[in-house]
C-alpha cells in the first residue's frame, strides 16, 4: 500500500512540492515490512519537513522508486521475500533508480563482511533502528545535503 505523509505547509508550484519557505521538498521512500517502524521513522521525517512515501515490501518499493524517483531510499535489510541486499542490487541495475542513494535502516550491527556486501551493492550508509530520533533526522539531512 502506497501512503504519503507530509507536513501541513506544503504548496505546489509548477507541479513541484515546496515548503512554505519556497524550497523544493525532499522525498524519502521507506521500504520496511514493519508497519510501526515505517510510521515511526516516517512521522519523524515528515515533522522535519520531508515528504515521506512508504512501501511494505522490496518489490513494492522498487516499483514505487521507479515511478516516483525519491531523493533517498531507506531500506530494511531483513524482509520476507527479497532482502535489502537483493533490492539494493536491483535498484542499482535499473536506469530510473541507479542514482538514488540507498541507506540501510536495520536492527542489525553490520559485520565487516556485511558492510563490504553493502558497499558492493552501492549502499550509501546504514542507520541502526535504535538511533536517537534527533540524530536520525540529522543523519538523513546530512546525507541529502539539507541544512
Amino acid at each position: 500500500m502506497l501512503f504519503r505523509q507530509s507536513p501541513k505547509a506544503t504548496y505546489f508550484v509548477r507541479g513541484i512540492a515546496t515548503t512554505s519557505y519556497g524550497m523544493a521538498k525532499k522525498h524519502i521512500l521507506i521500504i520496511d515490512d514493519d508497519y510501526m517502524l515505517r510510521r515511526l521513522f516516517g512521522g519523524v521525517l515528515a515533522s522535519a519537513g520531508f515528504d515521506v512515501i512508504y512501501a511494505a515490501s522490496g518489490d513494492e518499493g522498487r516499483e514505487t522508486a521507479r515511478r516516483l524517483q525519491p531523493d533517498l531510499i531507506l531500506l530494511d535489510i531483513r524482509m520476507p521475500g527479497n532482502d535489502g541486499y537483493t533490492i539494493a542490487r536491483r535498484l542499482r541495475q535499473e536506469k530510473q533508480t541507479k542514482d538514488i542513494p540507498v541507506v540501510f535502516l536495520t536492527n542489525e550491527d553490520l559485520s565487516q563482511e556485511a558492510e563490504k556486501a553493502a558497499k558492493e551493492v552501492f549502499v550509501h550508509d546504514y542507520i541502526h533502528k535504535s538511533i536517537d530520533l534527533n540524530e536520525f533526522v540529522a543523519k538523513v539531512k546530512n546525507i541529502l545535503g539539507v541544512p
